[in-house]
């Protein structure tokens, strides 16, 4: 089920099925929970204006101001315009069957019936792929249906923690929307005396039905009711759940409480206490942050780390299983919210269900699914790979991944090409595949990139997908005999590296690495101005800019900044040197892990006499120039700020070349790779840059500069893998005696970047 963010409208439509991804589990669902509150606010947003979207979500109004500050007003609106265009998947909750597992996980299994939680995991799909920690086996005996509740009932539950409630607490809910009612019965399941009031009285008959204690909201605001039923004092904690801008629950919050009692703040309301009763019964206010620890750290919720049990008892995962146990046991009988029940086939009515003027409005809805969807029979294995000939006609281009740089940078040049056809396109969500393979003309949405590869339907294949899969799909394409476009970094060890050497050699097809600077035309043209075999001294200072510290970059696999996109300022270096790199020094000023470090400076030697200087300010501020490099040898020096210019002196006399949209070299990067294709004749100049090998060796000296950081000393720029010093026409690696146990030269991550690298 998709929403489009420009409209509101909902749509039902089929995308290929996620992959089982390191530490996720792949569920078929059988039930999905619609929160009328949370998914009804999503809806509306939709159907706004840009001003009322801006309105509504303060939040990405700031986060659009800032990238404004950073990018320029035209790119920001491209960026935004973009977003708004890319459909989303509803829904945050569900239950079914576990179909499959990624790699580390070993307490869940397929055939297992489970729960799932968290937004653009658990959504509205046949079949969806959630992180491990985010996954609870249902127990035996509890219908998936009521398990598909887990989620809302997690924050509910959450929401009790935060109250840090006794045995004899009395309690009242605000609001009595689902987790109002949910909590409800959650705090009858636990023997707290709870109370709950909302304006609506078709809300307060609900809960009245299951025999719960509830009171409609008087004119006044606060029951006499609630003063005859706790007639020795107010609550002792406030739970309040209610959706709605105003801050007046908040103030009917503490007036209901007792001298210094909690209010905790679940739902999505105004925040603004008024003094005379906060202050006067000196009242603390707490929030309950959805399903608990863990939510929204990238660590535990992706990367699948544990909290101490010790130090964090309840976290999201423990919650989820606890409101599993609670059903079990019959403690909770869900059932009574009574849920209208919708197939998936009409998910459009259950939405317009959502709307206040439906006169069966219920409080939870429910969708229903087939439970027949099945993951696609992977490909047959190929008799053997395909042997490599320039194609003839119409080039067919596939791509493993459409995001961001390659909609916005390397699809619109292609597009731009006469005689060329995308064919097939690969995501590991599926989504994005799907939305951008229909925007940029795809033939085809291939279900896996095993699928899209086995179809033999590509002359070449762009690996544009995050950086730990880069190596792994780099090597696949070129043994199945296709054409290699690989974004960088082309690997994020010595060992996977090696493997793409391999596939290179024995398939005999082009690739092409993506280091667009040595395209660029100030590039070009410095070179050109270089006395030939001069030694040089390089100076390059990049200030990228400070990332949040949940960007994906610092997701340890994807390892850091370093590899990602300092390779990008390395390999420039190299194909201005004359020389072979040989040593390389690495120092940080915050950090010696390379997935966590973002301000380095390294020193590269060659083997020539050249020197090059890396300066990479990865906190700086919004604002600040990008990029400049320097490079002197005997009678010349020469500067390229920000690729707008370059200026050359000679003889004492500066001479300077302007550059109109400041080109990072991705247009000529993507001209060279077709001309490739098509075994037209490159010049030399063209032919340097295009070379395969060279920016192996500049993956090769990036992942040894990590090794440099880690180990705090000088490393030797020497390949340690016979196929790889073989590519890069090295001699190779001496015998390693067999009493002795090499150390590992893996080091993992990889990162890139949307700042300067892009």
């Amino acid at each position: 089920m998709l929403l489009s963010p420009r409209t509101g409208s909902i749509t039902v439509g089929d995308i290929p099925a996620p992959e089982a991804a390191a530490g996720m589990v792949l569920i078929r669902n059988e039930w999905s929970l619609i929160s009328a509150g949370t998914e009804r606010a999503t809806v509306a947003t939709g159907t706004k204006g840009l001003i009322g979207k801006a309105r509504q979500r303060p939040d990405q109004l700031a986060q659009v101001f800032d990238s404004v500050k950073r990018t320029g007003l035209l790119d920001t609106y491209r960026t935004v315009q973009s977003r708004l265009d890319r459909p989303v998947q509803l829904g945050y909750s569900c239950a079914g069957t576990v179909l499959r597992t990624g790699e580390g996980i070993d307490d869940i299994r397929p055939g297992m019936r489970v729960a799932a939680a968290g937004a653009r995991y658990a959504s509205h799909a046949e079949i969806v792929a959630v992180p491990r920690n985010l996954v609870v086996p249902v127990p035996d005996g509890v219908d998936t249906r009521w398990a598909a509740f887990a989620a809302v009932g997690a924050i509910a539950l959450q929401g009790i923690h935060q109250a840090d409630a006794v045995p004899g607490s009395r309690i009242a809910v605000v609001g009595l929307g689902l987790v109002g009612q949910i909590t409800l019965h959650l705090l009858r399941a636990y023997g707290y005396d709870g109370l709950g009031i909302d304006p609506d009285p078709a809300m307060v008959a609900l809960a009245e039905s299951a025999g719960l204690a509830a009171l409609p909201r008087d004119a006044d605001g606060l029951p006499g009711a609630v003063c005859r039923r706790w007639a020795s004092g107010g609550a002792d904690a406030v739970l309040v759940t209610a959706a709605t801008s105003s801050s007046d629950p908040v103030e009917f919050a503490g007036r209901l409480a007792r001298d210094r009692a909690t209010v905790v703040v679940v739902g999505d309301v105004g925040v603004a206490p008024p003094r005379s009763s906060y202050y006067h019964k000196e009242l603390s206010i707490r929030y309950a942050r959805s399903y608990g620890p863990g939510r929204y750290d990238p660590r535990f919720e992706e990367r699948g780390q544990p909290y101490p049990e010790g130090y964090v008892p309840w976290t999201e995962r423990r919650n989820l299983a606890e409101v599993l146990r609670l059903l079990a046991t019959g403690a909770v009988d869900l059932s009574l919210l009574d849920p209208r029940v919708f197939g998936i086939e009409e998910a459009g009515r259950a939405y317009e269900a959502l709307k206040p003027s439906d006169t069966g409005r219920s409080v939870a809805l429910l969708l229903r699914y087939p439970g027949t969807a099945q993951l696609p029979t992977p490909p047959a294995a190929r008799a053997d790979s395909r042997t490599w000939s320039a194609p003839r006609g119409t080039l067919r281009i596939a791509a493993v991944g459409a995001g961001n740089f390659a909609t916005r940078t390397l699809f619109p040049e292609l597009k731009k090409e006469p005689g060329l056809a995308f064919s097939w396109v690969a995501g590991g969500r599926g989504l994005s595949a799907a939305h951008q393979g229909r925007r940029w003309g795809f033939r085809t949405v291939a279900e896996t990139v095993d699928t899209g590869l086995a179809s033999g339907d590509a002359d070449c294949v762009l690996v544009l997908s995050r950086h730990d899969s880069h190596a792994r799909y780099a090597a696949q394409v070129l043994r199945t005999g296709a054409a290699l476009y690989c974004e960088k970094p082309l690997g994020l060890s010595e060992t996977e590296l090696e493997d793409i050497a391999e596939a290179w050699r024995e398939s005999g097809a082009p690739a092409l690495a993506g280091f667009n600077r040595r395209f660029a035309p100030a590039v070009r043209d410095l070179r050109a101005a270089l006395p030939p075999g001069a030694p040089l001294q390089v100076v390059y200072r990049v200030f990228a800019g400070r990332l949040p510290a949940d960007h994906w970059y610092f997701d340890p696999r994807q390892g850091g900044r370093l590899l990602g996109e300092v390779c990008h300022f390395i390999d420039t270096a190299n194909f201005l040197a004359p020389g072979r790199p040989v040593a390389v020094r690495t120092v940080s000023v915050d950090a010696k892990d390379p997935a966590t470090a973002q301000s380095l400076v390294l020193q590269l030697t060659y083997d020539d006499g050249s020197a090059a200087s890396i300066v990479y300010g990865g906190l700086t501020p919004p604002g600040a120039p990008k990029e400049l490099l320097e490079v002197a040898c005997d009678g010349v020096a020469s500067r390229i700020d920000d690729f707008r210019s370059l200026t050359v002196w000679k003889g004492g006399r500066p001479a300077t070349r302007k550059y109109r949209g400041a080109p990072k070299g991705h247009a000529a990067e993507m001209r060279t790779l077709l001309r490739l294709l098509r075994g037209g004749p490159l010049d030399a100049e063209t032919a340097a840059a295009a070379d395969f090998a060279s920016a192996l060796r500049s993956s090769l000296v990036t992942c040894l500069a990590a090794r440099s950081l880690t180990e705090d000393r000088v490393v030797e720029c020497v390949p340690g893998t016979p196929a790889l010093a073989t590519a890069l026409g090295d001699p190779p690696p001496p015998a390693v005696p067999a009493t002795e146990v090499p150390g590992t030269q893996e080091q993992t991550g990889g990162s890139p970047s949307t700042t300067a690298a892009s």
